[in-house]
């Protein structure tokens, strides 16, 4: 056996989020040989998330490997707790990351997979990874998604946010109609901007905000510390002012900041080369059961899939891990045979 097949992995998996730390874990207690290559730090999406942030899940969903996720007073757990926890589950687990590593290539060298993962702290330095399969644990990934409208590529429109004192008496206008732009409307209103909150739908009702979050967002409305414009859209925006669209008529809001929040776009570069089909949204096709693509060996579990809840994730990671422990002691008997 030469050094080069020595090193080859049962499983690569890219991304060390919530869901991709659970899979290692499973990997692990399943005897399999594996690698989490992550392009960021250990969590980069919840580095990146606002400072204080509140997670729209409870503390039990959240939860990996069998370790309890503790919050005070059984509150919703924030960025800053949800960090720390999966950290001591990393490191309590003696999980193989690779961290600063961005997979730039997947490749099928048969009978094998071969990743090439660029250094994001050495320039021109790359790993090379062979693997038997491959598990994409990515997260939300892809760019968030811009405004179809002059005016969305100014300065002062942004599609991430990070401390809302930053936003302290400036007029924000924040875009969207779901968990995040609420979220955002709530947080920086509360350091005290001035937002005003523009949703496609027609009702709140009718739009993706979780119960909890609907209630904080309506008990800021009827205090009057959120201006709501339901049915709209952006038309223009300027310097200083946007120009709205309001059911059918046109109006104009005084703004300092915009704050788009209106998801994100699937990148399909990684996966389009080896075959991997996508759907509408962007997301990899794959069988609801054992989680692979239409390219034998490849595998997606959590955001990047169809069903993005980490409690969800955790789950398939499990099944898949058991899946391929199970193919490889097939192997194995086999070849003993």
């Amino acid at each position: 056996m030469s050094a080069e097949e020595q090193n080859v992995l049962d499983v690569l998996i890219v991304g060390a989020g919530p869901v991709g730390l659970a899979a290692g874990i499973e990997a692990k207690r399943s005897g399999l040989n594996y690698l989490i290559v992550e392009a960021g730090t250990l969590c980069q999406s919840l580095v990146e998330y606002p400072a204080g942030m509140r997670f729209f899940s409870p503390a039990d969903d959240l939860a990996i490997g069998g370790y309890p996720l503790a919050t005070p007073h059984d509150e919703k757990p924030t960025r800053e707790i949800a960090l720390n926890y999966y950290r001591k589950v990393a490191e309590t687990e003696a999980l193989k990351i690779a961290t600063y590593e961005r997979v730039v290539q997947l490749a099928k060298r048969e009978p094998l997979f071969q990743a090439k993962a660029q250094s994001q702290l050495r320039q021109g330095c790359q790993a090379t990874y062979l693997a038997a399969n491959i598990l994409l644990c990515t997260g939300v990934w892809g760019q968030p998604k811009r405004l179809n409208a002059p005016g969305a590529d100014l300065p002062h429109v942004q599609t991430r946010w990070q401390e809302p004192l930053t936003y302290w008496r400036k007029r924000v206008l924040v875009v969207g109609s779901g968990n995040s732009a609420a979220e955002a409307a709530i947080r920086l209103c509360d350091a005290g901007a001035i937002v005003s909150l523009l949703v496609e739908v027609e009702s709140l009702e009718l739009g993706k905000f979780r119960p909890f979050i609907l209630r904080e967002l309506q008990m800021r409305l009827e205090e009057d510390k959120i201006t709501l414009w339901l049915h709209s859209r952006v038309s223009e925006i300027q310097p200083g002012t946007v120009h709205i669209i309001v059911g059918d008529d046109p109006h104009e809001v005084e703004t300092d900041f915009v704050i788009l929040q209106l998801g994100m776009e699937a990148d399909t570069s990684l996966l389009s080369p080896l075959g991997v089909e996508f759907n509408g949204e962007g997301k990899p096709l794959h069988d609801s059961v054992t989680f692979e693509t239409c390219a034998q060996g490849v595998y997606v579990a959590g955001a990047i899939s169809q069903e993005g809840f980490i409690f969800l994730g955790r789950d398939h990671v499990k099944k898949i891990m058991a899946r391929l422990s199970a193919g490889k002691q097939s192997e194995s008997a086999n070849l003993n045979l």
